[in-house]
């Protein structure tokens, strides 16, 4: 199939035959599985490990909706969309305090895609009617800029592989979608991701960080930077972060069953075999090291965390369990490559806060390892991993994870509570209880002692981006214990965006969210506002907030998977 070629002829080629021996293997396995797979699939009504994933112990109704809640989040999508319409419509963002527009994802409309799937669980049918006649006329064989896989996979294809799990599942009305309609869809997804297929033409199987398709031939990261430290470090080849290659496993799954072309999901497969079937040896049983070279296939750093550009890939291992059939010979694989992952982040990387002059309550968070070194600093990205290991402690029956994800999840909403805005920063730092080891990581200014005194950690970047992974958690928390208090804490996060982040033409992101009041800007330069509005605010942020008011049977845990933008997928046997 075009742009599908195994070692092809890379300039970076050097001899594909001595690279990863066992990949020959994991292909031959791959394409039995999904011949087996996808001859007949149908959806899966419960989970393989025993019990169903959602509370089953409802009372007196509290599994149904909070209307007005929900209601109310709607109409904060409903303002998102028309506000867009209106100004920005086609481009692939709105900028919501001056109403203008930017090209961020190569120009194919972005908001629209990604918002697509939230619009079909919020029943906005007028919105998804006027969505899909954009989408179904986008052109993926060309795009403005180098595609990024990793982003172009999570937001594009997701949004568009999860619509038609959605219709193929009967929930979108027949007067919105008909079968040609649907066709149109499934031809997109194709589109999309045969222009996407060079990502993968390397000696390793891990894609290119970038795509150009008007050559179609994957491209690096000039100068083979990795992007989560550009300015320090350069490497011989293109190099590459767990989340980038280990993040289309999902997606490329749900395009195979839904074609029957093996080509997508072996891909796929390949793309993250170098992380699942590392031939090194880490320290710590579960979890790589990054980066990697996309030639070799060898980690040429010692980076070890969950947080940012590591994130996803942990997040897919549980997931694929979820998604893939029992008869998939690597579900035990990955079942153990994430129990020791996340046995690997509570020993080695977790740490309790110390207490502070006025704030004696301590905190569970989440740093990071760089070489030898600890380093106590966590993003709010990182607020993704309690609903991710939640999800696994029920799936696996792993009740100390639990625990574990639960005490997480405090971490986090201690870093909303705690802030005038009543919304956590972008990132932290905190002392450890036991001690650190790295100096950069203490409060160097008046303003970081003043935080870390009275709430027991301080922020490293103010700013809220309008990420989704705190409240994406408080989802998974509230499906799965059933306790009203994560609903609670939703509720409260949502007035705090209501109330601080709606602006003329959307919602904005926060400049510094220990100073939201619009009298402590006057004068200084600044705006409260950064003029920006990101598509995962509609496709994750007000997804997961709606789901959290509404009936606890709407995309239940026990029949669809989250991929890591909040596109859902049937769960199949």
């Amino acid at each position: 199939m075009a742009g599908y070629r195994r070692w092809g002829k890379s300039k970076f080629q050097k001899n594909p035959e001595s690279s990863f021996k066992l990949l020959t293997v994991v292909l031959v396995i791959t394409l039995y599985l999904i011949i087996k797979e996808f001859s007949s699939p149908v959806i899966r009504k419960a989970p393989r490990y025993g019990a169903r994933i959602q509370y089953a112990e409802w009372q007196n109704g509290t599994d149904g909706a909070d209307v007005d809640k929900a209601e109310k989040v709607r109409g904060a999508m409903k303002y998102t969309f028309w506000n867009y319409r209106e100004h920005a419509w086609g481009c692939d963002d709105i900028l919501p305090v001056s109403g203008g527009n930017s090209t961020s994802r190569n120009g194919w409309g972005a908001f629209i895609v990604d918002s697509a799937s939230t619009l079909a669980l919020m029943g906005l049918w007028d919105e998804l009617a006027l969505s899909i006649e954009h989408i179904i006329s986008i052109d993926f064989s060309t795009a403005a800029d180098l595609v990024d896989p990793f982003e172009t996979t999570i937001r594009y294809l997701g949004g568009l592989v999860s619509l038609v799990d959605l219709i193929d599942a009967g929930l979108v009305p027949t007067n919105i979608i008909v079968k040609k309609t649907r066709d149109q869809l499934v031809q997109q997804a194709v589109a999309l991701a045969d222009s996407l297929g060079p990502a993968y033409d390397t000696p390793t199987g891990m894609p290119w960080p970038r795509v150009n398709f008007s050559s179609s031939q994957g491209v690096p990261d000039p100068p083979y930077v990795y992007l989560e430290n550009p300015d320090k470090v350069r490497y011989d080849n293109p190099v590459i972060g767990p989340a980038r290659t280990g993040s289309s496993i999902l997606e490329n799954r749900v395009l195979t069953r839904i074609t029957s072309n093996s080509i997508y999901a072996k891909n796929a497969t390949l793309a993250w075999a170098p992380l699942v079937w590392s031939k090194y040896t880490s320290p710590w049983p579960g979890m790589v090291e990054a980066p990697l070279d996309i030639v070799t296939g060898d980690p040429v750093g010692r980076q070890r965390h969950w947080d940012g550009g590591h994130d996803s890939y942990y997040e897919y291992l549980v997931k694929i369990t979820l998604l893939a059939p029992s008869s998939d010979p690597y579900m035990s694989v990955y079942r153990t490559t994430f129990l020791d992952a996340a046995y690997a982040l509570r020993g080695h990387l977790s740490s309790r806060s110390a207490s502070a002059p006025e704030h004696t309550m301590q905190h569970l968070f989440i740093g990071r390892q760089d070489d030898k070194s600890y380093l106590n600093r966590q993003g709010h990205l990182a607020c993704f991993a309690p609903g991710t290991i939640l999800l696994a402690s029920k799936f696996y029956e792993q009740p100390n994870l639990r625990t574990f994800a639960l005490a997480l999840l405090e971490g986090c909403h201690h870093t909303y509570t705690s802030t005038p805005s009543k919304i956590g920063p972008e990132s932290w730092s905190w002392i450890p209880k036991f001690g650190y080891d790295d100096p950069e990581y203490t409060p160097t200014t008046n303003r970081q002692q003043k935080e870390w005194e009275k709430m027991g950690y301080w922020s490293t970047d103010a700013r809220y981006k309008g990420r989704p992974e705190y409240v994406e958690s408080l989802f998974y928390a509230w499906r799965i214990t059933g306790e009203a208090r994560y609903r609670d804490w939703a509720w409260e996060a949502f007035s705090a965006m209501e109330t601080y982040c709606k602006a003329p033409f959307g919602y904005a992101q926060l400049t510094d969210v220990f100073r939201v009041k619009p009298e402590e800007w006057a004068g200084d330069g600044e705006e409260r506002w950064i003029d920006m509005q990101e598509s995962f605010w509609a496709a994750e942020t007000l997804k997961y907030l709606y789901l959290t008011f509404s009936d606890a049977d709407v995309a239940s845990l026990d029949r669809w998977v989250f991929n890591t933008e909040g596109h859902v997928f049937r769960m199949i046997r």
